[in-house]
């Protein structure tokens, strides 16, 4: 047990570096690669009320309405009725239909005394009571014991999942994007061990979720890479947000020691064709079809240019705020959410970064991974985004990490 510990641990420690690669055909629309498909249980509170969200083109900052008026700390996000001690990783939250599911990164189980059963570099759960954030019921994660990947492998993929030194493994570090009633998007960061802790980026690939509601299924597709070379800013990477047909993904500069993001927009309909992609140049306000250099520090076009830099985070819009909100961590340890505002989806964004909550954190002194999702919206709370679930890993010591929950509600 021990020992796999050590190896996550160890992996989470490594600098990615992204390798360059190609799509097979930049001009023809991705097909299927890989699809499974998950049985849903009922969760007891019924159907959610806050999936259906629709997003606005525009609107004008309220700034005064980030006064916290309740804090509340959920605690970790796990099953209650299952038997198993499991540690996981990184929650992404994705609201697809009449519910909500989460999904997280390296999940570990093990009986109650120790005994390790099984692991996966990702695994998924559906929200159980929309009064209480952090309770779910485990999908990829049996009573019997079993332990799956909730992202679907490719045959080759599957052939060298056990090697330790030479596997591949999906991690997420933004929630999904609502497309309809029925789909969602996320996009997953693609590494591939080259040794025992140490692996490198090979890209990035698209899952597509639908939710069979009469059925009660989970669907999970997955569409070709969306590869980016050395010299390609990693568009959606950090957040996405979908807007009227069109996918804004956002992706931090490397360059500028992550205090820079750039924009590009996607159609729906042809997002794993980057030839169709565009690119938002702050310094004109305008757009253009030609992929900049990602490989120096370009600010003048950086849709925002932050006064801290940024780790991780969630885009979003706020009925309550008549804005998006982009609601961050500033480290990737870190135990303080901070939020920027714009009225639309690339800006123009604030200068100044509003401190929303500083959240309690582990024996080690801080978090990680931090999102937030205005999705466990109630009517008689308000408006949509007056109620944010805020969501990290807390990093209690060397071996011991799991994910929660905090939500907050402004006046």
């Amino acid at each position: 047990m021990q020992l796999k510990l050590t190896i996550v641990l160890l992996s989470l420690l490594v600098l990615t570096t992204a390798v360059p690669l190609e799509l097979r055909d930049k001009h023809t629309k991705s097909s299927v690669v890989a699809q499974k498909s998950f049985d849903v249980p009922a969760p007891k509170d019924g159907k959610f009320k806050t999936s259906n969200i629709k997003y606005k083109a525009e609107g004008s900052c309220k700034k005064h309405h980030f006064k916290v008026k309740h804090h509340h700390p959920n605690g970790p996000i796990h099953d209650p009725h299952s038997p198993w001690h499991i540690n996981r990783d990184l929650p992404c939250v994705c609201p697809i239909g009449v519910q909500i599911f989460w999904f997280f990164d390296d999940t570990f189980a093990y009986k109650q005394d120790g005994t390790f059963i099984g692991a996966a570099s990702n695994s998924v759960g559906i929200a159980t009571d929309a009064r209480s954030p952090s309770y779910i019921s485990d999908i990829s994660v049996t009573l019997e014991g079993d332990v799956t990947v909730a992202i679907p492998w490719t045959e080759s993929e599957a052939e060298i999942q056990y090697d330790i030194t030479s596997r591949y493994a999906f991690w997420a570090y933004g929630p999904c994007i609502p497309i309809d009633w029925k789909h969602s998007w996320h996009i997953w960061t693609v590494v591939k061990f080259i040794g025992l802790g140490k692996y490198v980026t090979v890209g990035y690939t698209l899952a597509e979720y639908e939710y069979d509601d009469a059925n009660g299924s989970l669907i999970i597709s997955r569409q070709e890479f969306l590869y980016y070379s050395k010299t390609s800013y990693p568009y959606g990477a950090f957040a996405s947000v979908y807007v009227s047909g069109t996918l804004y993904l956002y992706a931090l500069d490397p360059n500028s020691d992550k205090y820079d993001i750039h924009v590009a927009s996607a159609p729906g309909d042809t997002v794993s064709d980057k030839s169709t992609w565009k690119y938002w140049q702050s310094s004109s306000q305008s757009w253009t079809s030609n992929e900049p250099d990602g490989s120096v520090r370009d600010e003048s076009n950086a849709a925002i240019v932050g006064k801290l830099p940024f780790s991780t985070g969630s885009v979003f819009w706020s009925d309550y705020h008549n804005a998006y909100l982009l609601v961050f961590f500033s480290d990737f340890a870190d135990s303080t959410f901070w939020a920027h505002t714009s009225p639309t989806p690339v800006g123009p964004w604030d200068k100044t970064p509003i401190e929303i909550v500083k959240t309690k954190h582990g024996s080690n002194g801080y978090n990680y991974g931090g999102q937030a999702t205005p999705v466990y919206y109630d009517q008689g709370e308000g408006q949509l985004g007056q109620k944010l679930v805020l969501s990290y890993t807390y990093q209690d010591n060397s071996s011991t990490w799991f994910p929660a929950s905090d939500t907050v509600v402004f006046e």
